[in-house]
């Protein structure tokens, strides 16, 4: 009536899912990059000479 689905070797998919969070990760970083205005690039990267 109901299959039961077991993982013996579940070791085996942590590469894959540890892979998986760091490109979405890496990919979610590179789009709020590329979705920043000029203005506020320009202002975030001169913050540091501010002082």
């Amino acid at each position: 009536m109901f299959k039961h689905i077991t993982y013996d070797n579940w070791a085996d998919w942590v590469p894959y899912v540890a892979f998986a969070v760091t490109a979405v990760i890496f990919l979610a970083f590179v789009a709020r990059a590329l979705a920043v205005r000029r203005e506020h690039a320009d202002t975030m990267s001169r913050m540091p000479l501010d002082d």
